[in-house]
């Protein structure tokens, strides 16, 4: 039995706090967790691993511990509904800071397919490729002509007629007797 074993601060049935203190020569802590004194008697004995043991796990602690977890989900929760509905600034600051390459892609499977590659690397003394079964070769350059022709729009601000009448002549009330 060891005996001069310090008593640790405790909290009461009530709630309130005590401070730790040590027992004198040939005595030791005794008592339960909400409750301790000095005794001689070593079936009473509480040591100290057991008076941490109910700090550890007190009702305060686990209240305390579980509401921080509680209070942790909720915070991740509303973050992540926040950022994912319509509503919420964050959608919409989110939403909003997109580029337009970040859209959704436009397919190109209206487009003709690119040419193959050839299979093996071309000589540039050897001269043009004979076109390749299945490929028809394309112009590089529009052909030589006319240019498309656009209907012809009046430049500059319209042109100043004096004699022409406005083009919104309020009606003139008509008075009994004008």
């Amino acid at each position: 039995v060891a005996g001069g074993e310090d008593c640790l601060w405790y909290v009461d049935k009530n709630g309130s706090w005590h401070p730790g203190f040590d027992c004198e020569f040939l005595t030791f802590c005794c008592g339960t967790c909400h409750q301790r004194y000095c005794c001689r008697d070593p079936l009473r004995l509480l040591t100290e691993r057991q008076q941490r043991h109910c700090l550890a796990f007190s009702p305060k602690t686990i209240a305390g511990i579980a509401s921080a977890v509680v209070l942790f989900i909720a915070i991740v929760t509303t973050i992540v509904c926040c950022f994912m509905c319509s509503c919420c600034y964050l959608y919409q600051r989110r939403q909003h800071s997109r580029t337009p390459l970040q859209g959704s892609e436009i397919p190109l499977s209206s487009y003709p397919p690119a040419a193959p590659p050839a299979p093996f690397p071309m000589d540039p003394k050897a001269g043009p490729m004979p076109p390749q079964p299945g490929f028809t070769p394309m112009a590089m350059y529009p052909p030589p002509g006319p240019a498309a022709q656009y209907p012809m729009y009046p430049s500059g601000p319209p042109v100043y007629n004096p004699t022409a009448p406005p083009p919104y002549v309020p009606a003139q009330p008509s008075y009994p007797g004008a």
